[in-house]
């Protein structure tokens, strides 16, 4: 297998622990167990599940984080045709495992989508629940309609296994889908009402839940512009906030109180933009400053997006020499978690305020760095 190889030369390298950046070494580590059909549930959020990103983005911080590291040892990553073979000759249930760690070390999304389309039928007749969504997400990446049917079947198995926390992500899935990609707001609005009529009241985590169908909503309405539209959407971001709320003042899972942390800072953020679309900008930064706060208590993966997220609003006051000081931290936040994309966004963002500033020299510096693909840090 043309990936596992790659890996294995890379972690067979003397002392290569000293070599190599300790975030690397864990994405090859985890990467090399899904490769041998062994499930890795408990990553830090520098190996992020990409194929299973709610915000279902086309990403290529992976493969740049990678060439960053390899630099040096005289190896390549395997070409798009050899990740396809591999994964063309997978068995059906090592296949999303094989997709996972692709995506993890390479990025290339292409290439999974390519084999995604060839092996189609299998999928949707033999896949997975983890298989369901993994395929409908890098369908979604890349515009295909495609999505609509691997999540409807990820619905269909998890309503099989009674599982219905799976049901509820599946239309989760299926719904952010329809509204980014296809804004198909007829059939949103009917799984929106599915969703909350028949699927949530099912849940024992229904007030996080409806958390989550007050921010999809609030989306869909910002999205099918109307006169009320910006009012009735803050409504609902502030609705969902207090779902969360009130779940975690009952709720004892670990694991769900860690998804509901994240649930409130993605819904600040989208609080934070919609008072951007208004310019309130002193609003929104009110809420930037109260998110970052949280996050660093309580969803520390999502820091380096709370520091993007306020020196936005910092650059939208005019508070230039403060945005260049949190953008900083944005880039080096970015930096931890391999965030390629974060990285040079942040470092946009330090060029917008240099530009302001007049340090033509910082900007020359910054947009060198951007030109290198340079995770070097800020100081």
């Amino acid at each position: 297998m043309y990936l596992k190889d790659f890996i294995n030369t890379i972690l067979s390298i003397q002392y290569v622990d000293k070599k190599l950046d300790s975030t690397f070494l864990e994405r090859l580590t985890i990467s090399k167990n899904l490769l041998e059909g062994i499930s890795t549930e408990n990553r830090s959020s520098g190996s992020p599940f990409f194929l299973n990103d709610l915000g279902v983005r086309y990403i290529v911080s992976a493969k740049e984080y990678t060439k960053w590291n390899i630099k040096g040892l005289n190896l390549n990553i395997p070409t798009s045709n050899e990740l396809k073979t591999d994964m063309i000759n997978a068995d059906i249930k090592l296949l999303p495992y094989i997709m996972d760690a692709c995506a993890l070390i390479t990025g290339d999304i292409d290439a999974i989508f390519d084999v995604v389309c060839e092996r189609k039928d299998e999928i949707l007749n033999n896949g997975s629940y983890v298989a369901e969504i993994y395929s409908g997400t890098v369908c979604a990446s890349k515009g295909s309609k495609l999505a609509s049917d691997f999540f409807l079947r990820a619905i269909t198995i998890a309503n099989y296994e009674k599982d219905i926390n799976h049901v509820i992500t599946g239309y989760h899935r299926l719904i952010i889908t329809k509204l980014k990609r296809f804004k198909d707001f007829s059939d949103v609005q009917r799984l929106l009402n599915i969703l909350l009529t028949e699927q949530i009241p099912k849940s024992k985590d229904k007030e996080l839940y409806m958390a989550l169908y007050d921010n999809m909503l609030g989306l869909a309405i910002v999205m099918e512009q109307n006169a009320f539209s910006w009012i009735a959407a803050k409504a609902m971001l502030i609705n969902a906030a207090n779902h969360i709320r009130e779940y975690l003042a009952f709720c004892t899972n670990d694991t769900m109180r860690s998804q509901a942390e994240r649930y409130k800072g993605q819904v600040a953020i989208n609080l934070v933009q919609l008072e951007i679309q208004k310019n309130n900008f002193k609003s929104a930064n009110a809420i930037a400053i109260k998110n970052l706060d949280h996050v660093k208590n309580f969803s520390k993966g999502y820091v380096a997006e709370a520091y993007s997220t306020l020196a936005y609003t910092q650059f939208l006051l005019k508070d230039y020499k403060n945005s260049v000081s949190t953008s900083k931290q944005s880039v080096n936040e970015h930096i931890k978690i391999e965030n390629y994309d974060g990285v040079k966004a942040s470092r946009e963002m330090l060029i917008g305020n240099y530009m302001k500033l007049g340090l033509k020299e910082e900007v020359s510096k910054e947009a060198q760095l951007i030109l290198d693909k340079s995770f070097k840090l800020e100081s």
